[in-house]
Protein backbone atom coordinates (compact mmCIF):
# COMPACT_ATOMS: atom_id res chain seq x y z
CA UNK A 1 0.00 0.00 0.00
CA UNK A 2 2.63 2.26 0.74
CA UNK A 3 4.22 1.73 -3.14
CA UNK A 4 1.58 3.80 -3.82
CA UNK A 5 2.89 7.22 -2.38
CA UNK A 6 3.18 8.41 -6.04
CA UNK A 7 -0.86 8.83 -6.87
CA UNK A 8 -1.65 9.79 -3.20
CA UNK A 9 1.02 12.90 -4.07
CA UNK A 10 -0.66 12.91 -7.15
CA UNK A 11 -3.93 12.55 -6.29
CA UNK A 12 -4.00 15.10 -3.31
CA UNK A 13 -1.61 17.72 -5.38
CA UNK A 14 -4.23 17.78 -8.20
CA UNK A 15 -6.93 17.79 -6.62
CA UNK A 16 -5.53 20.73 -4.25
CA UNK A 17 -4.78 22.74 -7.15
CA UNK A 18 -7.90 22.70 -8.67
CA UNK A 19 -9.52 23.21 -5.43
CA UNK A 20 -7.63 26.36 -4.82
CA UNK A 21 -8.28 27.89 -8.40
CA UNK A 22 -11.91 27.18 -7.59
CA UNK A 23 -12.23 28.55 -4.24
CA UNK A 24 -10.20 31.46 -5.25
CA UNK A 25 -12.21 32.53 -8.51
CA UNK A 26 -15.35 31.82 -7.05
CA UNK A 27 -16.34 35.12 -5.61
CA UNK A 28 -15.60 37.00 -8.14
CA UNK A 29 -17.56 35.21 -10.73
CA UNK A 30 -20.30 35.68 -8.58
CA UNK A 31 -19.66 39.26 -8.24
CA UNK A 32 -19.59 39.64 -12.05
CA UNK A 33 -16.03 41.01 -11.57
CA UNK A 34 -12.12 40.37 -12.13
CA UNK A 35 -9.67 40.77 -9.18
CA UNK A 36 -8.83 44.46 -9.14
CA UNK A 37 -5.95 46.67 -8.01
CA UNK A 38 -5.71 45.67 -4.89
CA UNK A 39 -6.00 41.77 -5.97
CA UNK A 40 -3.51 41.68 -8.65
CA UNK A 41 -0.38 40.42 -6.40
CA UNK A 42 -2.51 38.14 -4.76
CA UNK A 43 -4.16 37.02 -7.92
CA UNK A 44 -0.74 36.60 -9.69
CA UNK A 45 0.97 34.67 -7.01
CA UNK A 46 -2.06 32.36 -6.60
CA UNK A 47 -2.57 31.37 -9.66
CA UNK A 48 1.57 30.43 -9.78
CA UNK A 49 0.81 28.75 -6.65
CA UNK A 50 -1.65 26.15 -8.49
CA UNK A 51 0.77 26.08 -12.06
CA UNK A 52 3.50 24.90 -9.32
CA UNK A 53 1.25 21.99 -7.36
CA UNK A 54 0.13 21.26 -10.66
CA UNK A 55 3.13 20.11 -12.49
CA UNK A 56 4.41 18.48 -8.89
CA UNK A 57 1.27 16.30 -9.43
CA UNK A 58 2.67 15.54 -13.02
CA UNK A 59 6.05 15.03 -11.94
CA UNK A 60 5.50 12.88 -8.90
CA UNK A 61 3.06 10.55 -11.52
CA UNK A 62 6.14 9.42 -13.31
CA UNK A 63 7.32 7.93 -10.23
CA UNK A 64 4.44 5.22 -10.66
CA UNK A 65 5.28 4.42 -14.32
CA UNK A 66 7.46 1.46 -14.86
CA UNK A 67 8.75 2.98 -17.92
CA UNK A 68 8.57 6.63 -17.65
CA UNK A 69 9.84 7.49 -20.95
CA UNK A 70 6.67 5.77 -22.35
CA UNK A 71 4.49 8.38 -20.78
CA UNK A 72 3.81 10.11 -24.23
CA UNK A 73 1.54 6.85 -25.13
CA UNK A 74 -1.05 7.93 -22.21
CA UNK A 75 -2.61 9.85 -24.46
CA UNK A 76 -3.31 7.43 -27.04
CA UNK A 77 -6.52 6.03 -26.47
CA UNK A 78 -8.67 9.31 -25.46
CA UNK A 79 -12.14 7.90 -26.73
CA UNK A 80 -11.89 4.89 -24.06
CA UNK A 81 -9.87 5.25 -21.21
CA UNK A 82 -10.32 7.97 -18.06
CA UNK A 83 -5.76 7.75 -18.05
CA UNK A 84 -6.06 9.54 -21.23
CA UNK A 85 -8.87 11.83 -20.38
CA UNK A 86 -7.10 12.60 -17.10
CA UNK A 87 -3.91 13.59 -18.35
CA UNK A 88 -5.22 15.36 -20.91
CA UNK A 89 -7.46 17.24 -18.50
CA UNK A 90 -4.66 18.06 -16.24
CA UNK A 91 -3.04 19.45 -19.23
CA UNK A 92 -5.43 21.62 -20.13
CA UNK A 93 -5.58 22.61 -16.66
CA UNK A 94 -2.24 23.72 -16.08
CA UNK A 95 -1.85 25.78 -19.45
CA UNK A 96 -5.07 27.53 -19.30
CA UNK A 97 -3.92 28.61 -15.66
CA UNK A 98 -0.64 29.65 -17.25
CA UNK A 99 -2.37 31.56 -19.79
CA UNK A 100 -4.57 33.51 -17.22
CA UNK A 101 -1.18 33.85 -15.54
CA UNK A 102 0.43 35.43 -18.19
CA UNK A 103 -2.98 37.70 -19.28
CA UNK A 104 -2.96 39.21 -15.82
CA UNK A 105 0.24 40.17 -15.65
CA UNK A 106 1.45 41.81 -18.90
CA UNK A 107 -1.87 43.52 -19.47
CA UNK A 108 -4.53 45.47 -17.59
CA UNK A 109 -7.35 42.87 -16.93
CA UNK A 110 -10.11 42.45 -19.28
CA UNK A 111 -13.24 40.86 -18.44
CA UNK A 112 -13.66 40.16 -22.34
CA UNK A 113 -10.29 38.47 -22.89
CA UNK A 114 -10.37 36.84 -19.25
CA UNK A 115 -13.27 35.50 -18.37
CA UNK A 116 -13.38 33.09 -21.07
CA UNK A 117 -10.16 31.78 -20.42
CA UNK A 118 -10.64 31.38 -16.55
CA UNK A 119 -14.10 29.39 -17.48
CA UNK A 120 -12.22 27.24 -19.59
CA UNK A 121 -9.93 26.50 -16.99
CA UNK A 122 -12.55 26.08 -14.44
CA UNK A 123 -14.04 23.75 -16.48
CA UNK A 124 -10.64 21.58 -17.82
CA UNK A 125 -9.80 21.46 -13.88
CA UNK A 126 -13.54 20.25 -12.98
CA UNK A 127 -13.02 17.37 -16.14
CA UNK A 128 -10.08 16.68 -14.89
CA UNK A 129 -10.98 15.64 -10.99
CA UNK A 130 -13.92 14.09 -12.91
CA UNK A 131 -11.65 11.27 -15.16
CA UNK A 132 -9.91 11.03 -11.46
CA UNK A 133 -12.75 9.91 -9.99
CA UNK A 134 -14.11 7.88 -13.33
CA UNK A 135 -10.52 5.83 -13.36
CA UNK A 136 -11.01 4.31 -10.07
CA UNK A 137 -14.65 3.27 -10.67
CA UNK A 138 -14.89 0.23 -12.44
CA UNK A 139 -17.27 -2.32 -11.73
CA UNK A 140 -15.31 -5.34 -10.68
CA UNK A 141 -13.92 -3.72 -7.94
CA UNK A 142 -17.12 -2.54 -5.45
CA UNK A 143 -14.26 -0.83 -3.01
CA UNK A 144 -14.10 2.12 -5.38
CA UNK A 145 -17.15 1.56 -7.85
CA UNK A 146 -19.55 3.54 -5.43
CA UNK A 147 -20.39 7.02 -4.77
CA UNK A 148 -18.19 6.93 -2.10
CA UNK A 149 -15.40 8.23 -4.44
CA UNK A 150 -16.09 10.56 -6.20
CA UNK A 151 -17.49 12.48 -2.97
CA UNK A 152 -14.42 11.18 -1.31
CA UNK A 153 -12.68 13.24 -4.11
CA UNK A 154 -14.59 16.19 -4.57
CA UNK A 155 -14.78 16.97 -0.56
CA UNK A 156 -10.73 16.99 -0.63
CA UNK A 157 -10.81 18.94 -3.26
CA UNK A 158 -12.76 21.78 -1.71
CA UNK A 159 -11.11 21.43 1.78
CA UNK A 160 -8.00 22.02 0.77
CA UNK A 161 -8.91 24.67 -1.54
CA UNK A 162 -10.94 26.33 0.43
CA UNK A 163 -8.02 26.44 3.50
CA UNK A 164 -5.63 27.23 0.99
CA UNK A 165 -6.71 29.63 -0.63
CA UNK A 166 -7.63 31.55 2.67
CA UNK A 167 -3.77 30.59 3.88
CA UNK A 168 -2.77 32.30 0.62
CA UNK A 169 -5.32 35.53 1.14
CA UNK A 170 -4.14 36.25 4.42
CA UNK A 171 -0.53 36.00 3.70
CA UNK A 172 -0.88 38.36 0.59
CA UNK A 173 -4.30 40.52 1.40
CA UNK A 174 -5.07 39.80 4.67
CA UNK A 175 -7.91 38.43 6.98
CA UNK A 176 -11.40 39.11 5.96
CA UNK A 177 -10.31 40.64 2.65
CA UNK A 178 -12.52 37.93 0.49
CA UNK A 179 -15.51 39.26 2.56
CA UNK A 180 -16.62 35.17 2.38
CA UNK A 181 -15.88 33.26 5.49
CA UNK A 182 -14.05 30.48 4.05
CA UNK A 183 -12.85 29.33 7.79
CA UNK A 184 -16.50 28.98 8.30
CA UNK A 185 -16.95 27.02 5.04
CA UNK A 186 -13.82 24.63 5.48
CA UNK A 187 -15.47 23.49 9.15
CA UNK A 188 -18.79 22.82 7.25
CA UNK A 189 -16.89 20.36 4.58
CA UNK A 190 -14.58 18.82 7.37
CA UNK A 191 -17.81 18.23 9.12
CA UNK A 192 -18.98 16.54 6.15
CA UNK A 193 -15.95 14.60 5.39
CA UNK A 194 -16.05 13.61 9.07
CA UNK A 195 -19.55 11.69 8.55
CA UNK A 196 -18.55 10.72 4.99
CA UNK A 197 -15.63 8.34 6.17
CA UNK A 198 -17.55 7.51 9.23
CA UNK A 199 -20.49 6.06 7.20
CA UNK A 200 -19.52 5.60 4.22
CA UNK A 201 -15.87 4.15 3.83
CA UNK A 202 -15.57 0.85 2.22
CA UNK A 203 -14.93 -1.77 4.24
CA UNK A 204 -14.71 0.29 7.53
CA UNK A 205 -17.56 3.07 7.46
CA UNK A 206 -20.93 1.81 9.49
CA UNK A 207 -22.29 1.60 5.41
CA UNK A 208 -19.22 1.14 3.43
CA UNK A 209 -19.15 -1.91 1.32
CA UNK A 210 -17.73 -4.77 2.54
CA UNK A 211 -15.45 -7.31 0.39
CA UNK A 212 -16.71 -10.89 -0.18
CA UNK A 213 -14.93 -13.60 1.54
CA UNK A 214 -11.24 -14.15 0.87
CA UNK A 215 -8.61 -16.70 1.75
CA UNK A 216 -6.14 -13.86 1.81
CA UNK A 217 -5.15 -12.73 5.42
CA UNK A 218 -6.59 -9.55 6.76
CA UNK A 219 -4.72 -6.14 6.56
CA UNK A 220 -5.07 -3.82 8.96
CA UNK A 221 -2.79 -1.16 7.80
CA UNK A 222 -6.16 0.24 6.06
CA UNK A 223 -8.08 0.25 8.99
CA UNK A 224 -5.27 2.13 10.91
CA UNK A 225 -5.01 4.69 8.33
CA UNK A 226 -9.09 5.24 8.36
CA UNK A 227 -8.89 6.16 11.84
CA UNK A 228 -5.66 8.31 11.47
CA UNK A 229 -7.65 10.14 9.00
CA UNK A 230 -11.10 10.49 11.07
CA UNK A 231 -8.74 11.84 13.96
CA UNK A 232 -6.41 14.13 12.09
CA UNK A 233 -9.34 15.86 10.50
CA UNK A 234 -11.05 15.98 13.51
CA UNK A 235 -8.37 18.31 14.96
CA UNK A 236 -8.05 19.88 12.08
CA UNK A 237 -12.10 21.13 12.38
CA UNK A 238 -10.83 22.15 16.17
CA UNK A 239 -8.29 24.61 14.93
CA UNK A 240 -10.50 25.58 12.53
CA UNK A 241 -13.21 26.32 15.16
CA UNK A 242 -10.37 28.07 16.88
CA UNK A 243 -9.61 30.39 14.76
CA UNK A 244 -13.19 31.39 14.57
CA UNK A 245 -13.36 31.65 17.85
CA UNK A 246 -10.49 33.92 18.16
CA UNK A 247 -11.77 36.21 15.34
CA UNK A 248 -8.68 35.28 12.87
CA UNK A 249 -10.21 36.30 9.92
CA UNK A 250 -11.37 39.99 11.28
CA UNK A 251 -10.57 42.24 8.89
CA UNK A 252 -9.06 44.64 11.31
CA UNK A 253 -6.17 42.12 11.79
CA UNK A 254 -2.41 42.75 10.14
CA UNK A 255 -1.77 40.25 7.34
CA UNK A 256 -0.73 37.19 8.44
CA UNK A 257 -1.92 33.33 8.39
CA UNK A 258 -2.08 32.79 11.61
CA UNK A 259 -0.96 29.40 13.92
CA UNK A 260 -4.50 27.92 14.10
CA UNK A 261 -5.16 28.38 10.88
CA UNK A 262 -1.92 27.22 9.32
CA UNK A 263 -1.91 24.30 12.17
CA UNK A 264 -5.63 23.32 10.38
CA UNK A 265 -3.90 23.17 7.58
CA UNK A 266 -1.14 21.07 8.34
CA UNK A 267 -3.60 18.28 10.10
CA UNK A 268 -6.19 18.80 7.13
CA UNK A 269 -3.18 17.87 4.55
CA UNK A 270 -2.27 14.70 6.93
CA UNK A 271 -5.57 13.62 6.99
CA UNK A 272 -6.29 13.98 3.64
CA UNK A 273 -3.10 12.02 2.52
CA UNK A 274 -3.72 9.45 5.31
CA UNK A 275 -7.12 8.77 3.49
CA UNK A 276 -5.92 8.65 0.37
CA UNK A 277 -3.77 5.91 1.50
CA UNK A 278 -6.54 4.06 3.04
CA UNK A 279 -8.26 4.15 -0.04
CA UNK A 280 -5.58 2.74 -2.55
CA UNK A 281 -5.30 -0.02 0.91
CA UNK A 282 -8.80 -0.78 -0.30
CA UNK A 283 -7.80 -3.20 -3.21
CA UNK A 284 -4.93 -5.06 -2.85
CA UNK A 285 -2.46 -5.23 -5.74
CA UNK A 286 -1.00 -8.71 -6.90
CA UNK A 287 2.17 -9.71 -4.64
CA UNK A 288 0.65 -8.09 -1.59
Amino acid sequence: MLKEWPLVAFTILGQTAVGVFAVFHLPFLVRGRLPGSGWRLTWIVTLAIVVLITAAAAFVSFFHLRHPLRARYALSNLRTSWLSREILFELAFGGLVVLEGWLAFVRPASRGTLWPVIVAAGLAGALFIVSMARLYMLPALPAWSGAYTPLSFLLTTLVLGAVGTEVIARGLAGPGAFELNLTGIALVLVAAEILLAVVLAPRHGLRGVRPGPSLRPTDDAPRRFHRARIVLLALASVCLALDLATGGSDIMNEKGIGLALLLAFVLMLAGEIAGRFHFYGLVARPGE
